[in-house]
């Protein structure tokens, strides 16, 4: 538990007690100050302490002295330094939490039912399977011979045998959940949690699933995984400035090349549209003329019959 000093140094600074002019201003910059802590958070305070590959920081973590940086004259320079420093950091921790992830998946049991008999059971058990074969072959013989009573008994006798067999395999029976894997995390897990039945843990590290998702571990390792994503994304777009705005240019030029062939194929329908009616109409025209044309030959060829 921290003392009063420790508490007051996170909040205050070391220096609280001195006078403004006393004061440096560079007490951020002491080796007992977590440097990952003015840049973010701690990573191995947020794991908890049961998180046994990880060992606790012993460091400052002060507000004040967060803000002291931020006041410096030179904070983008050591910003730059602890942020590096503090990105390493996160990647550490995450290649572990992978590479323990692949292992663990190797080791890690499926769903299964086992039943583990103590010797002397297991002798008892032999008896109980003897006997009831015995019975089921003299169940068989009377019955051939016409003793129908007599074979009733036997495949009763052979029926209490099977049911003496699977009362003594029940009790020594157990249901294995099964084991996961965490991903942001690596730890191996039972599958389930308190709802699971007939089950005992039977290893000291043992954890239900339910358990393991709602511990500060897990909690500690999904917000480490966050934040590096978000420096590794902001350290991109600091390395590539112009790539963003290159993506968002290509995308409006193609939004607009593609609103130009819309409107270009829309005036050609439009055209051949215009085009299908005129012929409509000119065909139509010629066909009424060739047709009273028609009607004036067959009349002179009338007349003359008359004639």
């Amino acid at each position: 538990m921290k003392s009063a000093k420790d508490l007051l140094d996170s909040l205050m600074g070391p220096s609280r007690n001195l006078s403004a002019k006393n004061r440096t201003g560079e007490d951020f910059k002491e080796p007992n100050v977590c440097k990952h802590f003015l840049v973010g958070f701690c990573p191995t305070s947020v794991l908890g302490k049961k998180v046994e590959h990880v060992p606790p920081c012993k460091l400052l973590h002060s507000l004040a002295l967060k803000e002291e940086l931020d006041k410096h004259p030179d904070s983008a320079k050591y910003r730059k330094e602890y942020e590096d420093a503090y990105l390493r950091k996160l990647e550490e921790i995450v290649a572990d939490a992978d590479a323990r992830a692949a292992k663990e998946k190797r080791k890690a049991r499926p769903h299964e039912i086992v039943t583990k008999l103590p010797e002397h059971l297991k002798i008892k058990v032999q008896v109980y399977e003897e006997a009831r074969r015995d019975r089921l072959r003299e169940a068989e013989e009377k019955g051939r011979a016409g003793d129908v009573e007599g074979s009733q008994m036997a495949m009763r006798s052979a029926e209490q045998a099977l049911k003496d067999i699977n009362g003594i395999n029940k009790a020594h029976t157990n249901e294995f959940p099964g084991e996961g894997v965490c991903e942001a995390c690596g730890v191996r897990y039972l599958n389930g949690g308190k709802e699971v039945t007939g089950f005992e843990r039977l290893r000291d590290g043992d954890i239900w699933e339910d358990d393991h998702y709602a511990s500060k571990a897990h909690e500690g390792y999904v917000q480490i995984r966050e934040k590096l994503a978000e420096m590794r994304k902001a350290k991109r777009e600091q390395e590539h400035p112009d790539k963003g705005s290159t993506d968002r240019k290509r995308s409006r030029s193609r939004g607009r090349e593609k609103s130009d062939r819309d409107g270009r194929d829309g005036d050609r329908d439009r055209d051949r549209g215009r085009d299908r009616d005129r012929d409509r109409k000119g065909g139509g025209g010629e066909r009424d003329r060739d047709g009273d044309r028609d009607r004036r030959n067959r009349d002179k060829d009338r007349d003359r019959d008359r004639r």
